[in-house]
């Protein structure tokens, strides 16, 4: 059985399982100074000038976590400038495009890694034994020369058109802004941190010193609570409308811009929550603009006279990290908004109002995060068949070589609590089941709902049909109900890899009273 902790100690279980290992981090610097090294000594600029090379995104703010796509990790991303001493009126941006690309072609390993031309980079694709992988994103720039010395003109490439254009950017005194809003905890936490660090890996001899220890491995409740956040959205919308999800950076300046110096994680969560659950008002249909209050109450997310949505960057001001917000995705408008508060309203479900003491794997499972305690198989008693004739048989072959546990959770007017199988539960509320697993990635996931009782068959749902995830409910290993009905009711997973259930919960008993 694993521990009870407090809430806060859990979020920090999680929160460590997605950082890069040091080893990890180490490979890709090396990787990442190799990359450095050889764009600036092949890349034809003018006589005596200076091409510059530089990590930006999460590797540079210590906000890094291994992306979650179609219900299974994937590989780090590493994302680099590489800004070419261009005068802007004397060039175009499918020169300077291109210009970066010619040369990674020319090199013999990195043009065997190189993938077709992305909108904005050019990106290497790097495997590794043990099944994590980088990504490298190198962007192409040069030096933009307006409020900043270090804003920078990007080329954009239209997926339609195919047409190049230039967009402005500012990732150094984005940076810079970014560790202003960091540093205070920062200060507080290098030395214990470092410390911590430096004697749990002092037998691999990563690290010569505590003062050897890069400062990526060094995490605020920001920091944290920005991988929890990002990691969250990548779950939710896995397989999900993910056109739609939020964009890392609107998730990482929304937070540093509410971010007070909290000194947990919680705190700094249930305070973006809060903060921007009160945006959330721009949604309604009878919106109507108000400058005092776009000054006040929106003013980290407005819209504008004009209906639009405004998310500045806040050391670019031409920079709106929400102009796609202002999109028609699907027939539906302003989709973009509507899902990020859609997201914001699942994270307080999930991360706020919580019990005092949880599971210490309570938040592993929600974010579907390796687990301390794996392969634990079910009792055998679970994994019985009740009796239900509209029931659907399993479609698979069986051969139950791993395992996958079900836990739940029902939403009051407060909070979610968890609850056990055939605790008694009254009708009406929300319920949202969680499935861990430890079957290895890639595979697929199946839900099973089966209802009984004379109201569900007087209302003629007496469900029993096996649907997958992508139908049955959002985030993969997450399946969302509601207690409609009064009776003995039941949810089932199933883990299925090359068509086979490698895996299956067992009833999960849900008594309506």
């Amino acid at each position: 059985m694993n521990k009870f902790v407090t809430n806060e100690e859990a979020l920090q279980i999680a929160a460590k399982k997605l950082d890069i290992s040091p080893s990890k981090y180490k490979l890709a610097m090396e990787r990442f100074s190799s990359m450095k090294d050889y764009l600036l000594n092949n890349i034809s600029t003018k006589k005596n000038s200076i091409c510059e090379v530089y990590l930006q995104g999460s590797f540079n703010l210590g906000t890094e976590i291994r992306p979650y796509q179609n219900s299974k990790d994937s590989d780090y991303d590493i994302d680099i400038v590489c800004c070419l001493n261009y005068e802007k009126n004397k060039i175009t941006p499918k020169a300077v495009k291109h210009e970066v690309g010619n040369i990674l072609k020319k090199h013999k390993t990195y043009s065997k890694l190189l993938a077709d031309e992305g909108k904005r980079c050019w990106t290497l694709i790097y495997a590794e034994q043990d099944d994590i992988g980088f990504h490298m994103d190198i962007l192409p720039s040069i030096q933009e020369w307006t409020h900043s010395s270090n804003a920078i003109a990007v080329t954009n490439r239209c997926s339609k058109s195919g047409i190049y254009e230039w967009s402005s950017s500012n990732p150094k005194d984005f940076a810079i802004w970014f560790y202003n809003k960091n540093k205070t905890m920062f200060n507080q936490l290098e030395k214990k941190q470092k410390r911590s660090l430096f004697e749990t890996y002092r037998q691999e001899g990563l690290f010569a010193s505590q003062n050897d220890i890069p400062n990526i491995h060094v995490k605020t409740p920001l920091q944290r609570a920005i991988q929890l956040l990002k990691r969250h959205r990548d779950i939710c919308f896995s397989n999900n409308n993910e056109k739609c999800k939020p964009i890392s950076m609107v998730i990482t300046v929304l937070a540093a811009q509410i971010y007070r110096n909290e000194l947990t994680i919680y705190e700094t969560i249930k305070n973006f929550i809060v903060t921007l659950s009160i945006h959330s008002d721009q949604l309604s249909s009878d919106f109507q603009f108000d400058e005092a209050k776009a000054k006040s109450s929106y003013s980290l997310i407005t819209r504008t006279a004009d209906g639009k949505w405004y998310i500045p960057n806040p050391t670019n001001p031409g920079e709106n990290f929400a102009d796609k917000w202002n999109e028609t995705e699907d027939g539906v408008s302003h989709a973009r908004a509507k899902a990020f508060f859609k997201w914001v309203e699942w994270v307080k479900n999930d991360f706020i109002g919580s019990n005092e003491q949880l599971d210490e794997e309570y938040y592993s499972r929600i974010l579907a995060l390796p687990l301390i305690n794996k392969r634990v198989p079910p009792p055998q008693s679970q994994i019985l068949p009740l009796t239900a004739p509209h029931r659907q048989k399993p479609l698979w072959l069986l051969k139950l070589i791993y395992s996958v546990q079900l836990t739940a959770k029902y939403k009051t007017n407060l909070s979610w609590q968890k609850f056990q199988p055939g605790e008694a539960l009254p009708k009406h509320l929300e319920l949202l089941f969680y499935a861990n697993t430890d079957v290895p990635a890639p595979f697929h996931v199946y839900w099973q709902v089966v209802n009984n009782g004379k109201e569900a068959e007087e209302a003629k749902q007496l469900r029993g049909e096996i649907l997958p995830s992508n139908i049955a409910g959002r985030g993969g290993l997450i399946k969302k109900e509601n207690a409609l009905y009064s009776g003995t009711h039941w949810i089932e997973c199933f883990i299925v890899k090359d068509n086979i259930c490698v895996a299956r919960s067992g009833e999960f008993i849900v008594r309506i009273i």
